[in-house]
């Protein structure tokens, strides 16, 4: 009866158009679980910053939460804190988990369409390598400030595209109020400004003499001065449209400190590839990337075809960055994934498969059973201070407050509850939380002063007398991860060098546990 039902609702409407509401809803299915089965570690500073904003109604000026660093602070996501506030304050964490998956599913419709603007696609190989791109997405998705990178991304694709087609000028009218509000979003907004100049750079030298005489070269998209130099002005008019965001030229002062790049060999998301555990739905997905560069570049030669410069400067450029740092694979899979599909479909475009009307029945059915078990699976979340206990230190936060002898002491505390700790228990100034890791401090970075009290005993016992700490907040039998024999063959697996800093407190008399459950532990200082 089931099956009759379906077989007369796909002749009614067309089976595409149901099998990918069916293939989205599911989607949506797994991101909202993903959403609310982790807290992420800046949820609570992105969250009281917001309150912040909306009680004093101007955007921090100056760093309230550590103190260790008390000098000038941007809140380059401070539009997006403040809506993530109001937000929470009226309708709760469940809603905004919803919002953000909500926005990834957005941004792979028009993922979906755009691909098929560009010709015709398989529509379950476009299907199977988004299913990929998300799942391997997933460790970077959740409640995440950096989603609107991607959708924000694909807008000015899309925006370039349109323009290389059509020349229409009315097109670039979006171009500044995007990026205005993009600027006052998230930072991400530089990865735009690259992509912008990088196309205006790529089609001034294709009209240089000599490039045109390449014959290996793709110089058929050129444009003419008028119409480049339309989109020029706009792109500068653009930037220049970013001075006017409350921070004006300080953003872009204070962005200058991610030219150091310490974070990325600290930081768990910003490691490369080959940092353990491997991530493997992303190495397959890059491996399939490469392969789609490698047939291009291929089939060019072997039937004399021209290279398209901007075709593939993007997917390369992103491509090396994804391997550089896992966090940088969203941002591949959204500009690599229309090439990737121009690609791969004419190889299996003669892979015809005759679609019966039971078997596709049979498919939406499949599809269907498997949303509904995958929103059974999702357990709402109705306090995160108190849902996510199992990794942040809900108990020893509760001890401090109990405690009220130790409000004055100054804590050094883990990298990773620092945003958490912020939100729970904002009376105490904490060492360094995920705001500020690539700011300047001593004679080198925030994240490299922090890493060396677990790496240096020489200088531990002064670094703690410097800073007077009098209060140590750890997890307690942090677990490491283990390599498997094959990824300790294929893969450069580092020693973990031993934990100094817990070494030294477990040892010194001078230290004492005043508290310990399974998440977290305190140390004293009692002398």
């Amino acid at each position: 009866m089931l099956v009759h039902f379906l077989t007369k609702t796909i002749k009614k409407v067309k089976f595409i158009h149901v099998f990918w509401v069916f293939f989205y809803l599911l989607l949506l299915g797994v991101l909202i679980y993903n959403g609310s089965s982790y807290l992420d570690p800046d949820f609570g500073w992105h969250l009281t910053v917001g309150q912040e904003i909306t009680r004093t109604h101007v955007v921090p000026q100056t760093n309230l939460y550590n103190y260790t660093y008390t000098g000038n602070w941007v809140d380059h996501e401070w539009l997006g804190n403040f809506i993530l506030a109001q937000t929470y304050n009226n309708f709760g964490y469940n809603l905004i988990v919803i919002i953000f998956a909500s926005l990834i599913i957005l941004t792979m419709i028009i993922l979906n369409i755009f691909a098929y603007s560009k010709g015709k696609i398989i529509f379950w190989l476009m299907a199977v390598f988004q299913a990929l791109g998300v799942l391997a997405s997933m460790p970077h998705f959740g409640v995440r400030l950096q989603e609107l990178a991607l959708l924000f991304t694909l807008l000015l694709l899309i925006i370039i595209s349109y323009y290389n087609q059509s020349k229409n000028w009315k097109i670039l009218i979006v171009l500044p109020p995007l990026f205005f509000l993009w600027a006052n979003l998230h930072a991400s907004f530089l990865i735009g400004f690259f992509i912008l100049f990088s196309w205006v750079f790529i089609r001034l030298i294709e009209n240089i003499n000599f490039i045109k005489k390449i014959n290996w070269l793709d110089t058929s998209k050129t444009l003419k001065p008028r119409p480049l130099y339309l989109f020029t002005l706009t792109a500068v008019i653009s930037f220049i449209g970013t001075f006017f965001t409350p921070y004006g030229l300080k953003l872009y002062s204070f962005l200058i400190g991610y030219g150091n790049n310490a974070y990325l060999s600290l930081i768990d998301e910003w490691l490369p590839q080959s940092a353990l555990p491997l991530n493997l739905a992303q190495l397959l997905y890059l491996a399939l990337g490469t392969t789609a560069l490698l047939f291009y570049f291929y089939n060019c030669f072997k039937d004399k075809g021209k290279i398209n410069i901007w075709k593939i400067f993007l997917p390369i450029i992103f491509l090396i960055m994804s391997f550089e740092s896992k966090r940088h694979f969203p941002l591949f899979f959204i500009v690599s994934f229309g090439f990737i599909m121009e690609v791969y479909t004419p190889i299996f475009i003669s892979l015809k498969f005759a679609y019966s009307k039971y078997l596709k029945a049979l498919l939406i059915f499949c599809l269907g059973l498997m949303i509904l078990l995958q929103f059974l699976q999702i357990k709402p979340v109705n306090n995160p201070l108190t849902n996510f206990c199992d990794n942040y230190p809900c108990g020893a936060i509760n001890f401090l407050k109990e405690n009220p002898q130790y409000k004055n002491d100054n804590i050094f505390n883990e990298y990773s509850w620092g945003g958490f700790l912020i939100w729970a228990m904002p009376e105490k100034k904490l060492f360094i939380d995920g705001r500020l890791p690539q700011v300047a401090f001593s004679h080198w970075t925030f994240i490299e002063e922090y890493h060396d009290f677990f790496v240096s005993k020489d200088k531990l016992t002064a670094k703690l007398k410097n800073y007077n700490i009098k209060l140590i907040l750890i997890r307690n039998n942090q677990k490491t991860y283990i390599p498997k024999r094959w990824e300790k063959l294929f893969f450069p697996v580092a020693v973990a060098s031993k934990n100094i800093l817990v070494s030294y407190l477990n040892e010194s008399p001078d230290w004492n546990v005043i508290y310990r459950d399974d998440t977290a532990k305190i140390y004293f200082y009692n002398k």
